[in-house]
């Protein structure tokens, strides 16, 4: 577990400590941090046709780049096998890497970066031990996340697809009847998050319905014994059964949700079964 305190910066579980001076030679004095306020926002602009003015649209952020500054102080004669440590580390990656990130006053966050090296001169400077260097990612989603990942558990609350009757002069039926029980769902941070939603059977047609903004994420047909799961992510608006099987293709018009700023109530049903809907999440942070 990485466990940094204020100012201080990793890349990786196992990466270089930034920032680590109390830890003797050799270390990085981290002295600037770029790209951690708000992210670039994805503009477009437009006049606005026979009259003055235009219009803006500003709704979604672009991903977000991030630069640290600082200098190494090494070892004289012995700085490079320190050097070539921290190039490993800033390698380039196919998939994402948590940056860690620890600010005064907050909880530990992190980035998922992919990392794109480091730069650093060879001058006068690394003869006494001291090379100024820059380190270089790029986050694909540009939001910060809290390190703390929750899970909140929705039981499985009955039926959830085929509505409900009333015995009057004659069957009638009306509606989709929603589980009675639920689990409310926290996002701490200041900006919508996504979430893994795992369903673990044995369910028959699983739904999990947002009952907060009144969207639902339901298959048909679908039946899962006790040891499937399906892993709905809500951010890459995918399906997959038992880590292989796509099954997106089951869903009934699926309406996808974030997790907004607070509470969110959520339900798991089925047309038969139990199991359990699990919500894997994040705070997120602007």
């Amino acid at each position: 577990m990485v466990a940094l305190t204020d100012y201080q910066y990793q890349l990786g579980a196992s990466g270089v400590l930034l920032n680590s001076d109390s830890l003797g030679l050799p270390f990085v004095d981290v002295t600037k941090v770029a790209g951690l306020d708000s992210a670039p926002f994805r503009e477009t602009i437009r006049d606005r046709e026979g009259q003055d003015g235009g219009f803006m649209d500003a709704e979604f952020e672009t991903g977000r780049e991030l630069s640290i500054e600082g200098t190494v102080y090494g070892i004289v004669g012995n700085t490079e096998p320190y050097l070539d440590s921290i190039k490993e580390n800033w390698g380039p990656s196919t998939s994402l890497v948590p940056l860690y990130v620890k600010l005064p006053g907050v909880s530990q966050r992190l980035l998922f970066v992919k990392p794109r090296g480091v730069r650093y001169d060879q001058d006068t400077a690394q003869r006494i031990g001291c090379t100024p260097i820059q380190f270089l990612a790029y986050a694909e989603d540009p939001r910060l996340y809290d390190d703390n990942l929750q899970s909140f558990v929705a039981p499985y609350g009955g039926l959830a697809t085929t509505g409900f009757g009333f015995n009057v002069s004659f069957n009638f039926s009306f509606g989709a009847s929603i589980p009675l029980t639920g689990v409310n769902v926290i996002n701490g941070g200041n900006r919508p998050t996504p979430a893994l939603i795992t369903i673990q059977g044995p369910v028959v047609n699983p739904r999990v319905i947002n009952d907060t903004s009144g969207r639902t994420l339901a298959f048909y047909p679908l039946t899962l014994t006790v040891s499937d799961t399906v892993v709905i992510d809500l951010d890459h608006r995918t399906a997959i059964l038992n880590g292989s099987t796509n099954v997106r293709g089951l869903m009934i018009s699926p309406d996808w949700f974030l997790f907004p700023k607070g509470s969110t109530f959520i339900r798991f049903g089925g047309e038969s079964g139990s199991g359990t809907a699990t919500v894997s999440l994040r705070n997120a942070w602007r």
